[in-house]
């Protein structure tokens, strides 16, 4: 994908998270458990978390160093990420989460050509180059990151907890 194809992949995840989120009471971010201890405010937090660190690994390989996840464990990041926002309201954790968001786009739309194809000396895990575009290719069940949490949520809201479907 081009930069702006990425842009608007982005954004399109984004709206699909936004529409699981939108009927949800604070109290909803804070009550449910949907995927194994992450409440949703855990969910927006890490999503906050990553959308920094992404902003951040843009100048890193543009300077050509080596980004930690590309070989190692995310999990220790992502439990720092929820820690770090423990203390926020949810009103706040969403309004990071937006503005974390915003920012990680302007930054990709500020690059160049030559800076989105940029190519680094390192590799992923299943041996491609990392590149500054290759930071967004991340998909699961053909979602990005934010929509592949939207279906988590949706999944985890659609569930029939009381197993009426066999009466």
């Amino acid at each position: 994908m081009n930069r702006e194809e990425t842009i608007k992949f982005l954004q399109d995840d984004r709206k699909e998270l936004e529409i699981v989120l939108k009927d949800l009471v604070p109290e909803d971010f804070v009550t449910f458990r949907v995927l194994g201890t992450w409440k949703i405010k855990d969910v927006i937090a890490h999503l906050s978390g990553w959308n920094i660190e992404l902003k951040k690994s843009i100048d890193k390989l543009l300077s050509n160093e080596e980004l930690w996840f590309v070989s190692e464990s995310e999990d220790y990041f992502n439990k720092i990420q929820i820690m770090k926002r423990k203390s926020l309201t949810v009103e706040e954790i969403l309004d990071e989460w937006k503005m974390t968001f915003t920012e990680l786009i302007e930054e990709i739309r500020n690059l160049t050509d030559e800076e989105w194809e940029f190519t680094t000396k390192y590799k992923w895990k299943n041996g491609a180059p990392v590149t500054v575009k290759s930071l967004f290719c991340y998909r699961k069940k053909g979602k990005g990151h934010e929509g592949y949490h939207a279906l988590l949520l949706e999944e985890y809201f659609e569930r029939d907890y009381c197993d009426c479907e066999r009466y």
